[in-house]
Protein backbone atom coordinates (compact mmCIF):
# COMPACT_ATOMS: atom_id res chain seq x y z
CA UNK A 1 0.00 0.00 0.00
CA UNK A 2 1.36 3.20 -1.24
CA UNK A 3 2.06 5.55 1.85
CA UNK A 4 1.04 9.42 1.57
CA UNK A 5 2.71 12.31 3.38
CA UNK A 6 -1.13 13.16 5.02
CA UNK A 7 -4.79 11.48 5.36
CA UNK A 8 -6.49 13.61 3.00
CA UNK A 9 -4.01 12.47 0.08
CA UNK A 10 -3.22 15.74 -0.06
CA UNK A 11 1.24 16.00 -0.97
CA UNK A 12 3.24 13.57 -2.54
CA UNK A 13 2.41 9.98 -2.49
CA UNK A 14 5.35 7.05 -1.40
CA UNK A 15 5.97 3.56 -2.57
CA UNK A 16 7.81 0.86 -0.87
CA UNK A 17 10.60 -0.93 -3.00
CA UNK A 18 8.47 -3.63 -3.66
CA UNK A 19 6.19 -2.13 -5.10
CA UNK A 20 8.38 -0.11 -7.29
CA UNK A 21 10.22 -3.69 -8.31
CA UNK A 22 6.54 -4.63 -9.03
CA UNK A 23 5.65 -1.87 -11.67
CA UNK A 24 8.84 -1.83 -12.86
CA UNK A 25 9.36 -5.55 -13.73
CA UNK A 26 12.35 -5.91 -12.15
CA UNK A 27 13.90 -7.93 -8.57
CA UNK A 28 13.23 -6.26 -5.39
CA UNK A 29 16.92 -6.50 -4.81
CA UNK A 30 17.55 -4.72 -8.30
CA UNK A 31 15.88 -1.75 -6.56
CA UNK A 32 17.72 -1.81 -3.23
CA UNK A 33 21.07 -1.99 -5.25
CA UNK A 34 19.37 1.17 -7.23
CA UNK A 35 18.96 3.23 -3.99
CA UNK A 36 22.15 1.93 -2.56
CA UNK A 37 24.18 3.83 -5.94
CA UNK A 38 21.98 6.86 -5.56
CA UNK A 39 20.38 6.30 -8.91
CA UNK A 40 17.35 6.13 -6.63
CA UNK A 41 16.15 8.48 -3.98
CA UNK A 42 15.03 6.92 -1.05
CA UNK A 43 13.80 8.40 2.27
CA UNK A 44 13.27 6.78 5.53
CA UNK A 45 9.96 5.97 7.47
CA UNK A 46 10.74 6.29 11.55
CA UNK A 47 10.51 2.75 11.48
CA UNK A 48 13.45 2.58 9.10
CA UNK A 49 11.69 1.40 6.01
CA UNK A 50 12.63 2.81 2.49
CA UNK A 51 10.00 4.68 0.85
CA UNK A 52 10.46 6.17 -2.27
CA UNK A 53 8.59 9.15 -4.20
CA UNK A 54 6.43 8.60 -6.75
CA UNK A 55 7.85 11.81 -9.18
CA UNK A 56 10.81 10.42 -8.51
CA UNK A 57 10.43 7.05 -9.97
CA UNK A 58 8.60 8.08 -12.93
CA UNK A 59 11.44 10.18 -13.56
CA UNK A 60 13.98 7.48 -12.95
CA UNK A 61 11.85 5.18 -14.99
CA UNK A 62 11.78 7.56 -18.19
CA UNK A 63 15.53 8.25 -17.63
CA UNK A 64 16.36 5.01 -18.13
CA UNK A 65 13.49 3.96 -20.72
CA UNK A 66 11.39 1.76 -18.20
CA UNK A 67 7.51 2.14 -19.10
CA UNK A 68 5.58 3.73 -16.49
CA UNK A 69 2.35 1.97 -15.66
CA UNK A 70 -0.86 3.49 -14.61
CA UNK A 71 -0.22 1.50 -11.12
CA UNK A 72 2.28 3.58 -10.38
CA UNK A 73 0.53 6.50 -9.27
CA UNK A 74 -2.73 4.99 -8.67
CA UNK A 75 -1.54 1.80 -6.63
CA UNK A 76 -4.37 -0.54 -5.62
CA UNK A 77 -5.32 -0.79 -2.03
CA UNK A 78 -4.39 -4.03 0.01
CA UNK A 79 -7.32 -5.64 1.33
CA UNK A 80 -7.21 -8.05 4.34
CA UNK A 81 -10.37 -9.92 6.14
CA UNK A 82 -7.63 -10.34 9.30
CA UNK A 83 -7.82 -6.92 11.77
CA UNK A 84 -4.84 -4.89 11.31
CA UNK A 85 -4.25 -5.18 15.02
CA UNK A 86 -3.34 -8.68 14.27
CA UNK A 87 -0.91 -8.63 11.43
CA UNK A 88 2.28 -6.99 12.91
CA UNK A 89 5.42 -8.63 11.89
CA UNK A 90 8.62 -8.27 13.42
CA UNK A 91 11.83 -8.95 11.65
CA UNK A 92 14.35 -9.59 13.41
CA UNK A 93 17.66 -10.21 11.02
CA UNK A 94 21.47 -8.50 10.58
CA UNK A 95 20.89 -8.28 6.97
CA UNK A 96 19.11 -4.80 7.13
CA UNK A 97 18.81 -5.34 2.69
CA UNK A 98 17.10 -8.53 2.74
CA UNK A 99 15.09 -7.65 5.79
CA UNK A 100 13.62 -4.19 4.25
CA UNK A 101 12.66 -6.47 1.14
CA UNK A 102 11.20 -8.92 3.11
CA UNK A 103 9.11 -5.77 5.06
CA UNK A 104 8.26 -4.13 2.15
CA UNK A 105 6.76 -7.56 0.66
CA UNK A 106 4.37 -8.53 3.48
CA UNK A 107 3.37 -5.07 3.67
CA UNK A 108 2.74 -4.81 0.41
CA UNK A 109 0.82 -8.00 -0.18
CA UNK A 110 -0.38 -9.11 3.08
CA UNK A 111 -1.52 -5.84 4.40
CA UNK A 112 1.01 -5.82 7.51
CA UNK A 113 2.64 -3.71 9.77
CA UNK A 114 5.85 -4.56 10.05
CA UNK A 115 8.89 -3.58 11.80
CA UNK A 116 12.71 -4.46 11.82
CA UNK A 117 15.77 -5.35 14.68
CA UNK A 118 18.80 -5.65 13.05
CA UNK A 119 20.17 -7.79 16.39
CA UNK A 120 18.60 -9.78 19.16
CA UNK A 121 19.50 -7.13 21.57
CA UNK A 122 17.44 -4.56 19.49
CA UNK A 123 14.71 -7.65 19.18
CA UNK A 124 14.33 -7.58 22.58
CA UNK A 125 13.65 -3.72 22.95
CA UNK A 126 11.18 -3.89 20.53
CA UNK A 127 9.22 -6.73 21.44
CA UNK A 128 7.33 -5.34 24.56
CA UNK A 129 7.03 -1.89 23.03
CA UNK A 130 5.54 -3.20 18.94
CA UNK A 131 4.19 -6.93 20.38
CA UNK A 132 4.42 -8.58 17.13
CA UNK A 133 1.48 -11.32 16.24
CA UNK A 134 4.52 -13.14 14.47
CA UNK A 135 8.20 -12.87 14.59
CA UNK A 136 10.56 -14.19 11.74
CA UNK A 137 13.78 -14.55 13.41
CA UNK A 138 17.19 -15.59 11.61
CA UNK A 139 19.02 -18.28 12.84
CA UNK A 140 22.77 -16.95 12.97
CA UNK A 141 23.38 -12.89 14.54
CA UNK A 142 26.48 -11.81 16.04
CA UNK A 143 25.50 -10.70 18.98
CA UNK A 144 22.43 -13.16 20.73
CA UNK A 145 21.83 -15.99 17.90
CA UNK A 146 18.34 -16.89 16.93
CA UNK A 147 17.92 -19.54 19.66
CA UNK A 148 19.33 -17.32 22.36
CA UNK A 149 16.32 -14.62 21.36
CA UNK A 150 13.67 -17.19 21.32
CA UNK A 151 14.28 -18.06 24.67
CA UNK A 152 14.39 -14.97 25.97
CA UNK A 153 10.57 -14.67 23.92
CA UNK A 154 9.07 -17.65 25.69
CA UNK A 155 10.58 -16.61 28.89
CA UNK A 156 8.21 -13.72 28.78
CA UNK A 157 4.78 -14.39 30.38
CA UNK A 158 3.01 -11.86 28.13
CA UNK A 159 4.54 -12.49 24.88
CA UNK A 160 5.76 -16.18 25.21
CA UNK A 161 2.49 -17.44 22.80
CA UNK A 162 4.13 -15.06 20.28
CA UNK A 163 4.36 -17.40 17.09
CA UNK A 164 7.98 -17.24 15.64
CA UNK A 165 9.34 -18.48 12.46
CA UNK A 166 13.02 -19.33 12.09
CA UNK A 167 15.03 -18.33 8.82
CA UNK A 168 18.61 -19.35 7.81
CA UNK A 169 20.39 -19.14 4.85
CA UNK A 170 22.29 -22.52 6.14
CA UNK A 171 21.13 -25.59 4.58
CA UNK A 172 22.26 -27.58 7.65
CA UNK A 173 20.12 -30.58 8.84
CA UNK A 174 21.04 -29.92 12.53
CA UNK A 175 19.82 -27.07 12.29
CA UNK A 176 16.91 -27.78 10.74
CA UNK A 177 16.33 -30.40 14.00
CA UNK A 178 17.50 -27.98 16.49
CA UNK A 179 14.90 -25.33 15.42
CA UNK A 180 12.25 -28.41 16.13
CA UNK A 181 13.72 -28.67 19.30
CA UNK A 182 13.46 -25.30 20.62
CA UNK A 183 10.06 -24.98 19.73
CA UNK A 184 9.81 -22.68 16.80
CA UNK A 185 6.48 -22.47 14.93
CA UNK A 186 7.83 -22.55 11.74
CA UNK A 187 11.12 -22.88 9.09
CA UNK A 188 12.23 -21.59 6.12
CA UNK A 189 15.49 -20.75 4.07
CA UNK A 190 17.32 -17.84 2.57
CA UNK A 191 16.68 -17.18 -0.49
CA UNK A 192 13.08 -16.93 0.81
CA UNK A 193 10.34 -18.10 -1.43
CA UNK A 194 8.18 -14.83 -0.55
CA UNK A 195 4.64 -16.56 -1.50
CA UNK A 196 5.58 -19.03 1.05
CA UNK A 197 6.46 -17.35 3.73
CA UNK A 198 3.23 -15.22 3.67
CA UNK A 199 1.50 -18.55 3.85
CA UNK A 200 3.63 -19.13 6.87
CA UNK A 201 2.61 -15.94 8.55
CA UNK A 202 -0.95 -16.34 7.49
CA UNK A 203 -0.98 -20.06 9.42
CA UNK A 204 0.66 -18.99 12.26
CA UNK A 205 -1.66 -15.86 13.05
CA UNK A 206 -4.73 -18.73 12.79
CA UNK A 207 -2.62 -20.68 15.02
CA UNK A 208 -2.12 -23.52 12.83
CA UNK A 209 2.00 -23.50 11.65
Amino acid sequence: MARRKNENNAGPTYFTTFQVAKFLGVSPPTVVNWVNSGLLVAHRTPGGHRRLRGADVVAFARAYNYPVPPALLLPEPVSSTTPAAARRVLIVDDERDFAQTVADYLELKGGFEVEIADSGFAAGLTLGRFRPSVVLMDILMPDMDGFDVLRMLRSDAALGATPVIACTAYRDATIEDRVKAEGFDGYIEKPIKFERLLDLIEESIRGGA
